[in-house]
């Protein structure tokens, strides 16, 4: 239940919570990239997947989840020291344990995962190693300030995610509802950037600045460092918890693609032509440096053997450290720091999982 803050307390927080470090700024550029590592990936065939779209890892488990099309049986677990498939998990409904859709990330506690279920709005957690297909526990999304976009776990089981509907950036809130941190402003996006056909940026409302800045947000509980990305314009976010800093990274691509506004029930919608391409599309989060699965093509290109996927790999502050040049078009990606791996659900005419060594 939403909880009740009285009008001068609400006042006091938004202000104690403002006073976050400006955003610094990187910018990187396609000439200054470093040289790319070609790496050879190794396909599996798992014949129990059917139409797997993405990937996490939760300690020696990887997790494959399905699209929504396919019914039961939403999720897979392979153990990745021997690549054995393990079993899956996931019934279709809306009843107890049960789920529509899957978005699965690491849990704090030993061989768990939580699944997000976008269309119910639930959090359910999955035991991997126990024979039950339906989840352990389930919780709804809980009511915010601001609504929440995309989402990732943070210490304490509380969550961090864009908002939508305020000049607010990020919002960090208990399962409860409770806010914790206000981060950032979506004015910030708009410093020393030029629209296309003429828009003027004291014309865009907050829900079409995150339209356009929309992508995945993931994060590291260890070090309380969470990334988000930008699918359709060249930005990446590294957003420290601890100092509540951020920086942005704009490239390689600097100017914003094209697009216009229309409308639906008074707010404003970024609307991109088919031409437009997909940028960061999927991310890992390390213990010392992330990684970001970059497309840079239309998405109906997303299987073309041309210009396939490259992996960007930067440090903390911002520093790009290795390039990797993919041999197969993924949908997604994890990685296994330890091992030096990096697995990936191929898209292409039979997706499957397929593994990198960096």
């Amino acid at each position: 239940m939403l909880k009740e803050i009285n009008f001068i307390g609400l006042l006091l927080f938004l202000f104690l919570n403002a006073c976050v470090e400006k955003t610094n700024s990187i910018r990187i550029f396609e000439e200054n990239l470093p040289k790319p590592k070609i790496l050879r990936g190794e396909k599996f065939n798992f014949t129990e997947f059917v139409n797997p779209i993405g990937i996490s890892m939760s300690g020696k488990y990887g997790v494959v989840w399905e699209d929504k099309s396919v019914s039961d049986d939403k999720f897979h677990i392979i153990d990745i020291s021997t690549m054995e498939y393990l079993q899956s998990k996931g019934i279709d409904g809306l009843g107890p344990g049960e789920i529509t859709t899957s978005y699965l990330e690491p849990s704090e506690e030993e061989n768990k995962v939580w699944n997000y279920d976008i269309e119910a709005r639930v959090y359910s957690k999955f035991d991997l190693l126990d024979s039950n297909k339906l989840a352990e526990f389930q919780i709804k999304s809980p009511p915010t300030t601001y609504f929440l976009t995309r989402t990732t776990w943070a210490e304490n089981n509380t969550l961090i995610g864009s908002t939508a509907d305020g000049w607010t950036k990020y919002l960090h809130v208990t399962l409860e509802g409770d806010t914790l941190n206000l981060l950032g402003s979506w004015k910030d996006m708009l410093e020393e950037r030029e629209f296309p056909n003429g828009i003027k940026t004291d014309e865009l409302k907050p829900n079409a600045i995150s339209y356009l800045f929309q992508g995945p947000i993931k994060g590291n509980i260890n070090n309380n460092i969470y990334v988000k990305v930008g699918m359709v314009v060249d930005y990446i976010d590294i957003i420290d918890l601890s100092t509540k800093t951020i920086k942005t990274i704009n490239g390689p691509r600097q100017d914003i693609q094209d697009f216009s506004i229309s409308y639906n029930m008074g707010y404003q919608i970024p609307v991109f032509p088919s031409e437009s391409t997909e940028r960061y599309i999927d991310l890992y989060v390390g213990e010392d440096s992330f990684f970001v699965l970059f497309f840079g093509k239309p998405y109906a290109q997303i299987s073309d053997l041309e210009n396939l996927n490259r992996v960007f790999e930067f440090d903390f502050d911002g520093k790009i450290l290795k390039q990797y040049q993919l041999d197969f078009p993924l949908n997604g990606f994890t990685v296994d720091e330890a091992g030096r791996y990096i697995y990936g659900v191929t898209v292409d005419r039979e997706p499957n999982l397929v593994r990198f060594e960096y």
